[in-house]
């Protein structure tokens, strides 16, 4: 798992984060690792910080919540044919636009039901929602089922937020919408 650790310490050095976050992100479950990493801290000064990061085990402990990641057979991603670099103003951008593509709940719903079965999930159907591989924000294909997989609530708190940010920083213009969308991929197949 320590492939997941690199991936979140890439995507948050992405989004201009330090590595702090990774670190508290694998402090929770178990093997660790010296980082060193620079990074500015105003125009004219850096700083240089050690640290000392962990790795999740691949089966998580007594209690704790399954990872559920993409299965690239099953959930490859799919993109949204109408949204390129070219048309994030009038797409992503747009306020309030992914809720007009969003897919209805009773499709997601079924859908759900459906992969469940695919990925060997046997909890209540409650405990997921089927996330987009490629999210809506960063121009994910809405219904396509290989764009789509159920992910445990738990992971969705965690890779919500980041699609977000990763939007954000498109839509200001700091960032390329491909560059965000590579980013968000190594997330979800390693950390789900």
């Amino acid at each position: 798992m320590k492939v997941g650790v690199v991936a979140v310490a890439v995507v948050l050095a992405l989004l201009g984060f330090a590595v702090a976050g990774a670190v508290a992100h694998g402090a929770a479950s178990g093997h660790t690792d010296a980082t060193t990493v620079t990074e500015p801290t105003s125009s004219s000064t850096t700083t240089t910080s050690t640290s000392t990061t962990t790795t999740s085990p691949t089966t998580p402990g007594p209690g704790l919540p399954s990872i559920i990641l993409p299965d690239p057979k099953i959930t490859p991603g799919r993109l949204n044919p109408g949204v390129r670099q070219s048309t994030i103003k009038k797409t992503i951008c747009k306020s309030g636009w992914t809720k007009t593509i969003r897919p209805p709940v009773s499709y997601t719903n079924a859908l759900k039901i459906q992969q469940m079965v695919l990925y060997r999930e046997t909890d209540s159907p409650s405990e997921y929602e089927e996330d987009h591989l490629m999210p809506l924000e960063l121009g994910g294909a809405p219904k396509n089922p290989k764009n789509l997989w159920p992910e445990p609530h738990s992971q969705s708190k965690l890779s919500d937020p980041l699609e977000t940010q990763l939007k954000q920083k498109v839509c200001k213009g700091v960032m390329k919408l491909k560059k965000a969308r590579a980013a968000i991929r190594l997330f979800k197949n390693t950390e789900g």
